[in-house]
């Protein structure tokens, strides 16, 4: 049990260390204060309908993550005062979304994006989504699969996005990558 519990709380404070580094809104906040906040700020200026070009430019840029396509494109797609989160990061403001995007873009070895669906709300569009993924750092191992991620997104009355959240499990090919930390993830799942 001491080894279970020392693997629990080396992998509490490496995720505590990582979230603590990972906000880059001026005022430090939950993660759920930063959804609403984002969410109230973005709620005048969403559009309920967008045409399917907007859609499909969403799409085509989220499905290719190489520097030539963040550096053509991003401004073309996300709004100056893009609210972004996902599990590792809080942004507010294209060109910190942008770097952000490049400097992911450099440690990947092979992506791919395979959209499933979109579906509205009250200008509130959800797509769902399954990514593959490797990391340079992985060397042969074989790339990594998210299933069933979800990206919330908001769009502006010129069609480009003003809110982009999204969700899926980062365990499953990042945290379980980790040494000691994806070994005491991998052991809880298992006596689950």
């Amino acid at each position: 049990m001491n080894q279970l519990h020392s693997f629990i709380l080396i992998g509490l404070g490496l995720t505590a260390g990582l979230a603590a580094g990972c906000a880059s809104h001026p005022v430090k906040m939950t993660p759920a204060a930063y959804t609403a906040q984002a969410l109230q700020a973005t709620a005048t200026n969403k559009v309920v309908s967008v045409p399917p070009e907007v859609i499909a430019r969403f799409e085509a840029f989220n499905g290719d993550f190489s520097s030539n396509n963040i550096v053509a494109h991003t401004k073309e797609v996300y709004a100056a005062d893009v609210w972004f989160r996902d599990p590792f990061k809080e942004i507010y403001g294209e060109p910190e979304f942008e770097a952000y995007l490049l400097r992911g873009s450099s440690a990947v070895a092979q992506y791919s994006m395979d959209w499933k669906d979109v579906a509205e709300h009250d200008g509130d569009f959800y797509f769902r989504w399954v990514m593959t993924l490797k990391l340079k750092r992985d060397g042969k191992n074989d790339p990594s699969t998210v299933n069933n991620g979800i990206s919330h997104v908001r769009f502006n009355a010129a069609g480009l996005v003003i809110f982009h959240e999204d969700y899926f499990d980062a365990a499953t090919f990042l945290y379980e990558k980790i040494p000691l930390l994806g070994s005491a993830i991998r052991f809880i799942k298992n006596r689950l």
